[in-house]
């Protein structure tokens, strides 16, 4: 992979699992609480089935389209000007988004680990780490995802192990037919995040797939799918559902019931750094396609000037997209969610029904 500058495809959905672990803690128990209470913890078997609908598709994207980005692939399917359009909204999306990201991540850090700390220190700590990586290039971000995966993979199970003595089952009952509604508006948050990979796919043609994207889309969708089912069945299952949707960080709040022969307590510091290493991944991997949209937009050589200019403006927009941490959750629940399942998930499937009609996949 060294000598074409692309990574392999099964470095690419470590990578798209990374992106997707730090929303997933952090969001997934607290509105999949507020919609279903306690049948909560089966909102990510509806997720499961959209999800392998949307992999399908991105599947047939790739067979026809496999060296190419998805930036060319909705110009082709939709034409020059539509296409430029909707390419134009993308990068927008990915940048307002990044910007969101990057101001939730310094204020949950505020408030559940480092209280009193300058916000402005940790925004500029995060990107800078990220900028640093992203001028090493797509290679070096693909073999920190297999090191790192690997680690925090480790870490999650570990922890969700340890919580097991504190699971009241009876808070995740009882399950009736009148649930199925509130299951279903239950996993909007699942596929809103899961829509994250067209982030990922703007890469396309930098990820070597050699026929095996199908195979590891399923396997990804699984980890992804237990992923969520964890992060919002443990929370439930301790503190009930009336209590998570009131918790700022209910999957955080759990791991901190964690006790060890009753001797050793507060060992949640293990999630935290889960939560920031897959908080990087998920900047990183949006600063990234930004970038790279940049740089097949006006044809560039060399875009490590634009890195720096680009994190610099998230920077400044980081402080300005709101005033307190209550508006920007305020504003993810009514406007970020259901335009996260506008673009990432339900615009993809329109541009691969476009391309049905007009032969173009």
């Amino acid at each position: 992979m060294n000598n074409t500058n692309k990574i392999s495809v099964r470095q690419s959905f470590f990578l798209l699992i990374l992106l997707f672990c730090a929303p997933a803690v952090r969001y997934f128990p607290l509105y999949s609480s507020m919609k279903a209470s306690q049948a909560a913890w089966l909102c990510p078997i509806v997720g499961l089935g959209l999800l392998f609908i949307y992999m399908l598709i991105w599947n047939e994207f790739v067979k026809k389209y496999e060296k190419k980005s998805f930036l060319y692939i909705i110009t082709d399917i939709l034409g020059k000007y539509i296409g430029s359009f909707v390419g134009i909204v993308y990068f927008l999306w990915i940048t307002y988004f990044l910007s969101y990201n990057v101001r939730m991540y310094s204020e949950r850090i505020l408030s559940s680990a480092l209280p009193g700390t300058s916000i402005c220190l940790l925004i500029g700590t995060m990107l800078f780490v990220v900028g640093y990586v992203l001028r090493k290039g797509i290679i070096t971000l693909g073999k920190m995802s297999e090191v790192f995966f690997y680690v925090l993979a480790i870490i999650f199970l570990f922890y969700n192990i340890l919580v097991l003595p504190e699971i009241k089952l009876n808070n995740m009952y009882p399950i009736t037919y009148k649930d199925i509604l509130p299951v279903i508006k239950g996993s909007a948050p699942i596929i809103s995040i899961f829509g994250y990979s067209v982030a990922l796919f703007m890469l396309n043609d930098k990820i070597e797939h050699k026929g095996e994207f199908k195979k590891m889309g399923i396997k990804t969708i699984l980890i992804i799918s237990f992923i969520a089912y964890e992060v919002i069945m443990l929370p439930i299952a301790v503190f009930g559902s009336e209590i998570v949707a009131k918790m700022p960080i209910p999957y955080l709040n759990t791991m901190m019931q964690i006790s060890i022969f009753n001797i050793i307590e507060r060992v949640e510091s293990g999630i935290i750094m889960f939560w920031i290493v897959t908080d990087f991944f998920l900047v990183a991997i949006f600063a990234y396609s930004a970038i790279h949209m940049i740089k097949l937009t006006f044809k560039l050589d060399n875009v490590k000037p634009l890195i720096t200019i680009y994190l610099i403006g998230l920077f400044f927009m980081s402080h300005i997209i709101a005033k307190s941490s209550y508006e920007l959750v305020t504003f993810s629940e009514n406007i970020l969610t259901p335009f996260n399942v506008l673009i990432g998930y339900i615009t993809p499937i329109l541009i691969y029904l476009v391309g049905k009609i007009r032969k173009k996949v």
